[in-house]
């Protein structure tokens, strides 16, 4: 929604957040546990043993490795041709909104891990011994979810995913394998990964102008960091937060401008939200949060470096999305009855707005061994040498 004053560059900025809440409202399709997880005992994605006792997974599509799937409809479901490149070893097969491994499964090898921690709705009740020691982790994304309650149709909510994570730590205690002292060093010790933002987006095309996106975004961080520090009383202190795409750049909003070409003012919206996001949990962790370590690792500036340079990556089209249908293929959602691309390792994006596995596995390097431009205040690899002693601070004990 744009007002009269908007101008020209908000309502372009508008058509690139329409671009991205259709691309959220489909996720990978519209409505209709993963035993290949190796615990600490067990790992052996990189050949080694896992540098942390667990990986807690927050927030959306980008993360989810299968909850929505899970989930009654209305909430969007991943389909094939999804999970279309992934090892046979995988079931199920579909729950990633891209070809095969996503963002947490990526990092999660980088880890030592096989992939990433099972869907949370897959452990329900908790019966995954590993977990009940506090080893492994759970993954809680949800596609489609955002930071506000109101985003997601029949998703679950950042709110809610640190909720159930509370339960979870409740749960484990109420098991007795482990002692709460214990479990707050594994805790402490375990990587919290987040990301989430984008889809909160929608609240522009519904009852928030343009004029406003400064202050909604403000409103937007300052209940992200809320829930952080959520998660911060509950035991995190490794944490992991992927910063927001460049919201011009994606199939979709291709798709809108149909000149094949970046907008600048759709991507000043991710800019505004990223940047915002940095200062305040630098301030943060300064105020409230002292034992934590964080990095706040780029996909908008990786995006961007793949976009610019292709062959960087190893990629041939930055333009177009793999799977899917109309302009650049951002149109619709990839389903059995979209186009779908044979060289899916030369792609940077697999549908309207996902990545695919070689553009994730480019991105992920990056966040792990790249310079500040990639990740900061230090890159993942870093975040795992920090020591994560246990805090002086009460926990909670839910």
């Amino acid at each position: 929604m744009t007002t009269p004053a908007a101008g020209p560059a908000m309502a372009a900025v508008a058509g690139a957040l329409l671009a991205l809440a259709a691309a959220a409202a489909v996720l990978c399709s519209p409505a209709a546990g993963e035993d290949a997880f190796g615990s600490e005992s067990a790992a052996v994605g990189r050949g080694r043993r896992p540098v942390v006792p667990a990986m807690y997974v927050f927030g959306d599509s980008l993360l989810d490795a299968g909850n929505n799937n899970l989930l009654p409809p209305p909430a969007p479901r991943s389909v094939p041709p999804n999970g279309i490149d992934l090892p046979r070893t995988v079931s199920p097969r579909i729950g990633r909104c891209t070809n095969a491994y996503n963002l947490a499964d990526i990092i999660a090898q980088q880890l030592g891990f096989k992939m990433s921690p099972p869907p949370y709705l897959s452990l329900t009740p908790l019966l995954n011994s590993d977990l009940l020691r506090g080893r492994g982790g759970a993954n809680y994304a949800s596609g489609g979810s955002g930071i506000l309650d109101i985003t997601g149709n029949g998703t679950i909510a950042l709110r809610k995913q640190v909720q159930l994570f509370a339960e979870t730590k409740a749960t484990i205690l109420r098991a007795g394998l482990v002692d709460r002292a214990s479990l707050d060093d594994l805790l402490a010790r375990s990587l919290f990964l987040i990301s989430t933002g984008g889809n909160d987006f929608d609240a522009f095309d519904n009852d928030v102008p343009m004029s406003q996106a400064p202050e909604f975004i403000a409103g937007m961080v300052a209940d992200y960091l809320k829930y952080i520090n959520e998660l911060y009383k509950l035991g995190a202190r490794r944490l992991a937060l992927l910063d927001i795409v460049p919201v011009g750049c994606l199939p979709s909003q291709r798709a809108i401008t149909g000149n094949g070409e970046c907008d600048p003012s759709g991507n000043s919206i991710s800019q505004m939200f990223n940047a915002l996001l940095r200062s305040e949990i630098a301030k943060a962790v300064v105020t409230s949060m002292p034992r934590l370590k964080y990095s706040v690792a780029s996909l908008y500036n990786t995006y961007s470096d793949m976009i610019a340079n292709p062959a960087l990556a190893g990629l041939r089209e930055v333009k177009r999305g793999c799977c899917g249908s109309g302009k650049f293929n951002g149109e619709v959602a990839c389903t059995v009855a979209s186009n779908l691309c044979v060289n899916r390792d030369e792609y940077l994006f697999w549908d309207m707005v996902h990545g695919t596995q070689a553009a994730y596995r480019w991105a992920v390097h990056a966040f792990f061994y790249g310079p500040t431009r990639d990740a900061e205040p230090i890159n993942l690899a870093q975040l795992m040498q920090e020591p994560s002693s246990m805090a002086t601070a009460t926990y909670s004990s839910i």
